[in-house]
């Protein structure tokens, strides 16, 4: 009498958990867009000649594989309800840019493959809120020329980096030094220009070959001098001419702080001292033409004088010698 009650439940306990399968498989296939294929968790919409992001997608896609497509951008927002997402392959399309709102709501997602894309720049922004990415591929982008060198420093957890195959001529390596747990990274491929700059990353390289797959590989493109020379051994050969250019900002920094200030300082005296020259001639010139002016008057207070003195004079012989002044009236007449 016992068995009856105890195999009803079993059965029961059963149906429920096949019912409860059967009503996850069919909310998993009712939000599918047409040109995808959808199973649990699964959301594959590969080589479906897409021109923008799918609008149904399942709301508990945790992976969304979008390759070999023709989607240019990657809209603010439009995938950030997928906030279970731990992989998205975006490979072989047309991006060109992340906006910073792209994956904004993303911060579960683990791989990320960017790669054969139409990427230019990656700021300090592009990852920001991926704060749990473990695998990035960014390669064979090649109009990508920039990464800024803060670009990966909110995803600290970080172990596998592939930038090979695009347009970067320098990249700051203390970006790839301060990510703890990295453990690859590519970095062929790319026309790297071996300059003093390129120094560290040289000296980086060297230091952790281990980690660069493809370190062989990784060759200076400019200069023509260098072309082929392997990144690593760069260093070697851009010491003397490194350590000649740091002596010289070394004499152009002390020229600027000893010399610099010196010279200045000269030229305020020089330039103090010719003022106070020009004051003193100033004043000088003052003197001389108030001189001049009292002589002037002088001057032309004696000579306006003259024609009465003379006059006198001429009277005075004329008296003497009987006749009348000059310029006397006698008899209501004048004489000479």
């Amino acid at each position: 009498m016992d068995e009856p009650f105890i195999v009803i439940p079993v059965c029961t306990r059963r149906l429920r958990l096949l019912a409860v399968f059967l009503m996850a498989r069919v909310f998993w296939a009712a939000g599918c867009s047409p040109e995808c294929s959808c199973s649990q968790f699964l959301t594959n919409c590969t080589g479906t000649q897409l021109q923008q992001l799918p609008k149904d997608i399942p709301l508990g896609t945790k992976q969304l594989i979008l390759s070999d497509n023709n989607i240019s951008s990657l809209p603010a927002l439009d995938l950030n309800y997928l906030a279970g997402l731990v992989h998205l392959d975006f490979r072989n399309n047309s991006l060109s840019e992340i906006s910073y709102g792209s994956l904004l709501n993303m911060q579960v997602l683990a791989y990320l493959d960017l790669s054969n894309n139409h990427l230019r720049t990656i700021t300090h922004m592009t990852f920001k809120y991926l704060t749990n990415m473990i695998v990035l591929k960014a390669n064979s982008n090649k109009e990508l020329t920039f990464i800024d060198r803060r670009a990966f420093s909110a995803n600290q957890k970080l172990q596998e980096i592939d930038i090979s195959g695009n347009a970067l001529t320098f990249i700051d390596v203390s970006m790839l030094a301060a990510l703890p747990h990295l453990r690859s990274v590519r970095l062929s491929g790319n026309p790297w220009t071996c300059n003093c700059n390129i120094e560290h990353l040289s000296n980086w390289m060297r230091r952790n070959r281990r980690i660069i797959p493809d370190a062989a590989n990784v060759t200076c493109t400019f200069p023509d001098s260098l072309q082929g020379v392997f990144v690593m051994k760069a260093a070697d050969t851009l010491f003397s001419l490194c350590n000649s250019k740091r002596q010289f900002k070394l004499r152009e920094v002390l020229y600027f702080c000893l010399i610099g200030p010196g010279l200045f300082s000269v030229s305020i005296v020089l330039n103090l001292t010719f003022s106070l020259l020009m004051a003193h001639l100033k004043r000088l010139k003052k003197k001389e033409l108030k001189r001049y002016r009292k002589l002037r008057r002088a001057i032309s207070f004696k000579y306006s004088k003259r024609p009465n003195m003379v006059t006198q004079e001429i009277n005075a012989k004329a008296i003497a010698n009987g006749n009348v002044g000059v310029g006397t009236r006698y008899s209501g007449q004048f004489y000479t």
